[in-house]
């Protein structure tokens, strides 16, 4: 085989084997929490049969609004209206996810760069195990990341139609990497003459595109707080690609014309540092440097090593490479700290909050029947753990009375209990009811239904909140199919002949 036709067969391989290994795991996904909340949101988009503006599935009964994009949610909607299990999806887009990145990075890096930098980037993706978990978990903000690879090959082709599209679709998946893709797009037309025009007309299609949802949030400002946020506490640092990135950045500067967008990537990324530094390291903030690293890589691969001797370098960096670890605790060097270490059992992984899952049958099924046992469908439950309330809520069809999202504020523990018909005490670890538990139940007056080995669980009999019934702003299949017009359009514009 030829150089070129050794490097698609490399990364044919990496893609492959990252679907494998991915899919080798499916019995304990999801991990983590994120994928609790989107399922709550497609419940309420089932029961309304559409796209709502009101979040009546948390903090019942009154519930609150409904400020995050749409999109994400009514792709999965009509899997969930034929009858697929709500946690069959989230295992699904939490195995998809990451083989679908890897997949149009490759598709779009053949076509505007070599075979060669391709594969290498692709093994660049594939080292951290970091940011295979923020990939996972964070599912709608890995789609922006999938939606901008078809804003580059748009900007390469002068597609600004195509590319405006694609960012118009981002602003109702998510809504910060919007704006970070619309800083970026700006930057780029800085960084390069050629593109400016295409780069810039398309950030301004964008935001015109999503400003329907734009005047929404806009009108709903007062509930925005800031909330610190637990993760900030932890930093991961993979070394060795974050090394290799800033010799990439330098690289991709000297080659100009598209390349700077990777550069541009990377520093329209860099206000997640404000408040998700977590995720700037870890997860989809470090794309664009793992991306600038592939660069580097290449670089290497054309100067510095050949044959074997590059085959063992980029086999080390993808499987043995270390990270940093910092929290309160300390700091500390894991090496094989990689996604193909562990995925394939090879080393045992630091422990994370976000690489666990929070489902386990033997602990959650015991609750899913409780609540079913002792509560209506119109009825609310109380958890003081509210990502297990909504949870349940959802493996149990109820509305929680407790808040979620905590940028939008939390009212006060008693007002959330008391429209409650259950009330679910999540054991402190010494397994002995708290002091604060006790009172509780002593100011609600709730009644001991009994306990399992996750929880407390108690009636209110004063607790006569009732769900309310969602309003769709317009049918879900209107709204899918809209989206899916103006994707077609992009698509078709992408594919015109030059």
């Amino acid at each position: 085989m030829s150089g070129d036709q050794r490097w698609v067969c490399a990364g044919w391989l990496i893609l492959l084997a990252a679907a494998l290994l991915s899919a080798s795991h499916w019995p304990i996904y999801p991990y983590f929490v994120d994928s609790y909340y989107h399922l709550s949101v497609i419940e309420g988009f089932r029961a309304a049969g559409g796209p709502v503006l009101q979040a009546v599935w948390e903090a019942a009964p009154e519930g609150r609004p409904h400020l995050y994009p749409p999109l994400f949610h009514l792709l999965f909607l009509p899997a969930r209206m034929a009858g697929i299990p709500a946690i069959t999806l989230a295992r699904f887009w939490t195995w998809a996810s990451f083989p679908l990145l890897l997949l149009l990075v490759w598709f779009v890096f053949r076509r505007l760069t070599t075979p060669r930098l391709a594969a290498l980037t692709l093994i660049a993706l594939v080292t951290p195990y970091s940011f295979f978990l923020g990939s996972i978990n964070y599912v709608p903000a890995t789609l922006t990341l999938i939606f901008a690879m078809g804003i580059l090959l748009a900007l390469a082709r002068q597609r600004w139609l195509a590319g405006g599209l694609l960012l118009a679709l981002v602003f109702w998946t998510h809504a910060g990497f919007s704006w970070l893709l619309t800083l970026s797009l700006i930057l780029f037309g800085l960084f390069s003459r050629e593109h400016r025009k295409t780069a810039w007309i398309c950030a301004g299609i964008g935001i015109l595109g999503g400003s329907p949802w734009l005047l929404h949030l806009a009108r709903q400002t007062s509930h925005f707080k800031f909330a610190p946020r637990g993760e900030e506490r932890f930093i991961e640092l993979s070394i060795l690609p974050l090394t290799l990135a800033f010799f990439g950045a330098v690289l991709a500067w000297k080659k100009g014309g598209i390349y700077r967008f990777w550069l541009a990537l990377a520093l329209g990324f860099l206000p997640m540092l404000a408040g998700y530094r977590f995720r700037f390291f870890a997860a989809q903030g470090l794309f664009p440097l793992l991306l600038l690293t592939g660069i580097a890589l290449d670089w290497a691969a054309g100067r510095l090593l050949r044959g074997k001797g590059l085959a063992a370098a980029l086999a080390a960096m993808a499987l043995l490479a270390p990270t940093l670890h910092t929290s309160p605790a300390g700091s500390k060097m894991v090496w094989a700290d990689t996604t193909g270490a562990v995925l394939s059992g090879a080393v045992t992984p630091a422990y994370r909050g976000t690489g666990n899952p929070l489902y386990h049958t033997r602990l959650i099924s015991p609750l899913v029947k409780a609540v079913q046992a002792h509560t209506q469908r119109d009825e609310l439950i109380f958890c003081n753990l509210p990502y297990l309330g909504i949870m349940l809520g959802v493996l149990s069809d109820r509305a929680s009375s407790s808040p979620l999202l905590r940028e939008m504020g939390d009212s006060p523990q008693a007002d959330q209990i008391h429209p409650a018909r259950l009330v679910i005490w999540v054991k402190d670890p010494s397994g002995s009811p708290t002091l604060e538990m006790q009172g509780i139940v002593l100011q609600h007056h709730l009644r001991p239904l009994g306990e399992t080995e996750l929880a407390y669980l108690f009636l209110n009999p004063y607790g006569e909140g009732k769900r309310r019934a969602p309003r769709a702003v317009c049918p879900w299949w209107l709204a899918l199919g809209a989206f899916g017009l103006v994707f077609g359009w992009a698509v078709r514009d992408l594919r015109r002949p030059a």
